[in-house]
């Protein structure tokens, strides 16, 4: 039992009492003497009547006479968590919400030693705190074993520090810096998604938690403002995502109105810094000849000092990430070894590679004066970015060596580089399928577009394309199709909403007359689902093991042609023996020497005849009967086709 309390609330009701004995002896002895009432009980039942009239009031004003002086602390924080109760939603920028609740801890807690972290990124971030010391940590990673949502299962409570660390030593030898100073409650804060953050605190606090109402309202107000990060964090993405696919749209048209290297990669920097908010970046291209990295476009750095330093691509963290085709987030880069200094000030970096399917550019860098400053949200949108950056410094490439040679035959030459750098040049090893593809360009580039990849363990993302057009434009469009494509897919849209998007995003960077149809589909390995949408593509085909056929239709219309289309999804099952076949309409469009297409039925026929041979062997084989059924030596159209067994 909470002695203290109850000591309190006894003092009330005496001091309470005391005051009503004397104000009512006071009274009746007015009543007495000064009104000359000579019957005592006129003079008592007058002073009772006044008493319980106005006996609100005096109770009133009696406890709060008390109150201020005995329980002071009990309602500064009581109104201090009310004001701010009032401050919650009032914004939803989540950095400024973190300053208005650091604000509201040091102008409440004074008194007291506090700490306040928040989950930034894969570490806890210290944000305030009362303690002047140095030492205590800025960061603090907990392994996914010894997550708060795993350690702290139950609802939002105030916990001893030590009886904590006691049950757990692995947990012990994490929160050990924190025993050098005086913090004793350790409180998790939970929002309606997990656990986002903590509070430390010093043993004087639980003065506070000795009231069960002060308590209940600390608990409220800090689970509230747990919400509100996980609510203005979720407003920040959805707006950091609006304002990504506005630059993408803008960064596009601006790759395929100029072949100005620097000119698109300034805009690429700066576009960044909308989204990422750094101190200093740039983008770095090997220069083979050396080898070493030259600056292209930089932002904060000592651009002389650029000059004169020949960082070798093996130096530095983007040295590490050029080697490793890996992109690289460095919380601390006092503690990376890896790290080539160049500037003074920088505590994080995050650094993305420049590639063109296995082929290195360079590296795309920011840098910040702040540590844990980058996350791995910041990651994928550099990516994204990064993608764009190859398109721009592959057309610029492309513009190079069209000038040294003959200018149609050098662009068509690169061009033919650059998409087989795009594109898959092999399948991927999938369990239960066998899978077999080829892309063969009317020209030296073409316009047709496939990818075939995992999306982690048991998903397999398979898309068929094919652009309006033939040569380089056809081959810049694909190329853009490629990348917008892969920076949609990266936000794990489901197959309709990829789509859909991927159209106005071609509505945007394209000119009219422009289009391509496009079948994207993801197969899910658990259960054999195989769910498409198809964008005006000639339908896939489905032969099943008794031979049957299915034709993949449902979608809508081609993309780039109209804004805010609607499209529709489909799900099927795919079963042991069934084949699955995409393809672009120069596979079935090939004609003979009557005038007559190969068609769908040519198409089926081949499979039917030929389902006891291996993907990978069918692929060459229907390569030599479309030649064999054609009567031109060359084919008038790009022709992809792409043919999946299922064991």
């Amino acid at each position: 039992m909470k002695v203290r309390p109850i000591l309190k609330k006894l003092l009330r009701v005496v001091l309470t009492s005391l005051v009503y004995v004397l104000f009512f002896l006071l009274l009746n002895s007015l009543f007495l003497n000064l009104f000359d009432i000579n019957h005592p009980a006129v003079s008592l039942f007058i002073t009772l009547v006044i008493v319980l009239f106005y006996h609100e009031q005096i109770t009133a004003v009696i406890r709060y006479v008390i109150d201020i002086s005995l329980y002071r602390k009990f309602y500064a924080v009581n109104q201090a968590l009310n004001d701010f109760n009032l401050e919650l939603n009032t914004t939803l920028d989540l950095k400024l919400m973190i300053e208005k609740f650091s604000g509201f801890l040091r102008a409440t807690f004074h008194e007291h030693e506090w700490a306040f972290y928040y989950r930034w990124g894969e570490d806890y971030e210290l944000f305030a705190s009362s303690v002047t010391d140095g030492d205590l940590p800025k960061l603090l990673k907990l392994p996914k074993r010894l997550s708060l949502d795993r350690i702290f299962k139950g609802e939002m409570d105030f916990y001893a520090l030590h009886k904590i660390t006691d049950k757990n030593v692995n947990l012990r030898q994490q929160l050990k810096e924190f025993r050098s100073f005086n913090f004793y409650y350790f409180l998790p804060l939970k929002s309606y998604k997990g656990y986002n953050g903590f509070l430390l605190f010093d043993r004087k606090f639980g003065y506070y938690l000795l009231f069960a109402s002060l308590k209940k309202f600390l608990l409220r107000i800090f689970k509230k403002t747990a919400d509100v990060f996980e609510n203005d964090l979720l407003y920040s993405e959805v707006e950091r995502k609006s304002l990504q696919n506005f630059l993408l749209v803008e960064i596009g048209k601006k790759i395929s109105s100029s072949l100005d290297l620097n000119e698109v990669l300034e805009t690429i920097v700066d576009s960044v810094n909308l989204l990422v908010q750094y101190d200093a970046g740039g983008i770095f291209l090997i220069d083979h000849a050396k080898p070493v990295l030259r600056k292209m476009v930089t932002r904060g750095y000592d651009n002389n000092l650029l000059d004169k330093l020949l960082i070798k691509i093996d130096q530095g963290i983007a040295g590490w990430v050029i080697k490793n085709k890996v992109p690289s987030i460095i919380n601390d880069v006092s503690k990376a070894p890896e790290y080539f200094k160049v500037r003074e000030t920088t505590c994080s970096q995050l650094t993305v590679p420049l590639m063109t399917g296995e082929l290195v550019h360079g590296a795309m860098a920011l840098e910040s004066d702040k540590l844990n400053h980058f996350t791995p949200m910041d990651q994928e949108l550099l990516m994204t970015f990064a993608s764009q950056a190859v398109i721009a410094i592959e057309n610029a490439q492309l513009f190079e060596a069209s000038t040294q040679k003959k200018q149609l035959e050098s662009e068509l030459i690169v061009a033919s580089k650059v998409q087989k750098a795009l594109l898959p040049d092999r399948p991927p090893e999938f369990p239960g399928l066998k899978i077999g593809f080829m892309n063969i360009p009317s020209r030296i580039v073409g316009g047709d577009f496939y990818d075939i990849f995992k999306l982690g363990e048991n998903k397999l993302a398979i898309a068929i394309g094919d652009v309006s057009g033939k040569g380089a434009p056809a081959a810049i469009l694909m190329a853009m199709l490629y990348a917008g494509f892969r920076s949609l897919l990266k936000e794990f849209y489901p197959v309709v909403e990829v789509v859909a998007r991927l159209n106005n995003l071609l509505f945007e960077t394209t000119t009219d007359g422009y289009f391509c149809t496009f079948f994207f589909g993801i197969y899910h390995q658990a259960n054999s689902e195989f769910i498409f949408t198809n964008a005006g593509h000639n339908p896939p085909l489905i032969i099943r093991k008794d031979g049957s056929v299915q034709q993949l239709t449902t979608g809508g219309v081609v993309l780039g042609f109209l804004k805010d289309r609607e499209y529709r999804q489909e799900s099927i099952y795919l079963a042991s023996g069934d084949y699955l076949i995409l393809f672009t309409d120069g596979v079935t469009e090939v004609k003979n020497s009557e005038g007559k297409e190969f068609g769908d039925e040519g198409l089926i026929r081949f499979i039917k005849e030929n389902r006891d041979k291996k993907p990978q062997l069918l692929r060459t084989l229907l390569f030599e009967e479309i030649k064999k059924f054609s009567s031109e030596e060359e084919l008038a159209d790009d022709a992809t086709f792409a043919i999946i067994y299922v064991e």
